[in-house]
């Protein structure tokens, strides 16, 4: 409607001309008629929501369907922040996705023996040694945070090293995280809460363990699997994996004594703990005391953060679904944000 308000312009201009000859009038209002639908376009093709994703197809940027000028002098001020921070997401998705490819291919092992791959932190990857970063590891995430898919990460990880190493699993989810990793030879113990007996035996079996390797270690006279290994014995590491340690504190109330002690004297004969659970609830301070490493998952409650440890929280997020984001201290107090795959 806005276009025939420059009619009676046009008829002005038009009837000076042919009385005075002078079209200068016309002429004017013409220029002004082809103006108008040049800022309808140019208003129609800045004025949209920074809600697309930024490409780039190696000549012109987009923001969705919205074709940005070249002369970066014609964008509008929010433009400029937008585009660089989505260009930064796509050299940040490219780069996470040659890291997991490079992790992938070795298995998720890390660097050296007994070192698994966690993740993406500060675009270098991120890993983990239990034995050094630990002893222990303590997981807290809330449902849907990804906490079970790092689990079968680190898991995959430990099963594809090349010193020996022993993994008891405890699922408490149904089966859904570990079963798949049932029938692998270094898988010596695994329990769910689909069969009651199964954690019982599971629980007997880890207490007799630990007694078993505490005598060996008395026998040579030595104070570590370190020492005995070095002595010229053969002993493996074992690492105690558990998903959802809150449920099966309340089916299983009894079992926490065993893990308390694997806890307290576990880092010298060689077995290690790694708990997974939604919240600090039902987490002992004599469990908490001694599962030093800790990754806290995503979002979650402030008063969870702070117990955990933590000082500062991860500031970074996960752009893309398939990355999750999550705080980890080490046993000596380091802290660090990183990201892990989901899906892999």
């Amino acid at each position: 409607m806005q276009g025939l308000w420059f009619i009676p312009s046009l008829i002005f201009g038009a009837v000076q001309g042919s009385v005075s000859g002078n079209w200068q009038m016309f002429l004017f209002a013409c220029l002004s008629l082809m103006v108008w639908p040049l800022s309808r376009w140019l208003k129609n093709h800045r004025d949209f929501e920074l809600d697309g994703p930024v490409t780039f197809d190696g000549r012109t940027l987009w923001i969705g369907d919205h074709r940005l000028p070249r002369p970066e002098f014609l964008w509008r001020k929010p433009w400029h922040q937008y585009v660089w921070d989505g260009l930064a997401q796509i050299d940040e998705g490219a780069g996470l996705e040659v890291l997991l490819n490079q992790a992938r291919a070795k298995g998720f092992r890390g660097s050296a023996p007994g070192v698994i791959w966690l993740g993406s932190s500060d675009g270098q990857n991120c890993e983990f040694n239990v034995s050094v970063d630990g002893p222990h590891l303590l997981v807290v995430g809330a449902t849907g945070t990804g906490k079970s898919e790092l689990l079968r990460l680190m898991i995959c990880g430990w099963l594809g090293q090349s010193e020996p190493i022993d993994l008891t699993l405890i699922d408490f989810k149904g089966g859904a995280t570990m079963a798949k990793f049932a029938g692998h030879p270094r898988v010596i113990g695994l329990a769910t809460d689909l069969v009651v007996t199964d954690v019982l035996a599971v629980a007997s079996t880890l207490e007799r363990q630990l007694l078993s390797r505490q005598s060996l270690l008395a026998k040579v006279e030595v104070a570590s699997i370190e020492e005995y290994v070095s002595a010229g014995n053969s002993l493996r590491r074992q690492i105690i994996v558990i998903d959802e340690f809150g449920e099966l504190l309340r089916q299983h109330p009894r079992i926490v004594q065993v893990l308390e002690q694997i806890a307290a004297r576990g880092r010298s004969l060689g077995m290690h703990l790694v708990v997974a659970n939604q919240s600090m609830a039902g987490v002992s301070r004599s469990l908490l005391v001694n599962l030093r490493a800790r990754i806290a998952i995503g979002e979650m409650d402030p008063i969870d953060f702070s117990q955990l440890g933590f000082r500062n929280r991860f500031k970074g997020s996960a752009r893309d679904s398939s990355w999750r984001s999550a705080n980890f201290k080490t046993g000596d107090g380091l802290e660090m944000g990183f990201l892990f795959p989901v899906g892999f």
